[in-house]
């Protein structure tokens, strides 16, 4: 949690106050879970947490905005992810390491599901601030794979028509579109086993050149 958080009107809050910030975003993530943004209102956030909707104004203009502040602390426990990107994978080591980085993305994926699904939604509806918040949180690990793909490219693992950044930005929508479907694709017939294979294999592949 950011060393000075602040109330609506901008007044940096004290640590009971802070305390009362927390429940609500705990609530909001909570709700979310259970029955989806659509049918999120403010009052059902304060009666979980037993507190009144003024309380909640206090910290927050309306839901939104407490989802907002919940998927800015989701691209905040995104930035490990990155340690994976590093150094660059080298066919020999590519397989094990996009192994350990879809794993570690899935894991993060299913504990901010919710709020990372209703983010792309809102910032595909033009919101200014989820595709702000989404496009921090894309680009941290853009900017690895980006790495990595030019080095493939300069290098001649991979084809000089690979434009890096598009390349990379490609496999982070891969990889956001497939985790965000997995209830319909197990529809289909892909269990989550598959999912994690494939985009180790697309990734490692990608990255490195067959």
């Amino acid at each position: 949690m950011p060393s000075k958080v602040k109330s609506v009107d901008g007044r940096v809050i004290g640590t009971r106050a802070q305390a009362t910030r927390r429940r609500l975003l705990d609530a909001t993530a909570k709700l979310l879970e259970e029955q989806g943004v659509l049918d999120l209102r403010v009052v059902d956030i304060t009666r979980e947490v037993g507190t009144s909707a003024a309380t909640f104004y206090q910290y927050f203009n309306d839901a939104d905005t407490a989802i907002l502040a919940l998927a800015e602390e989701a691209t905040e426990d995104e930035r490990p992810l990155v340690d994976h990107l590093h150094p660059v994978w080298t066919r020999t080591d590519a397989a094990s390491r996009a192994a350990a980085f879809v794993d570690a993305y899935m894991t993060y994926w299913d504990s901010h599901s919710a709020v990372l699904r209703i983010r792309n939604l809102k910032a595909e509806e033009g919101d200014r601030n989820f595709r702000a918040v989404r496009s921090q949180a894309n680009l941290l690990i853009i900017e690895g794979f980006q790495a990595m793909i030019r080095d493939g490219v300069v290098n001649g693992r991979l084809p000089a028509t690979l434009d890096p950044f598009t390349t990379a930005a490609a496999l982070v929508a891969m990889i956001e579109r497939l985790l965000g479907f997995q209830n319909e694709m197990s529809k289909r017939g892909s269990s989550r086993q598959s999912i994690r294979d494939t985009l180790v294999t697309l990734l490692s592949r990608t990255i490195v050149g067959d």
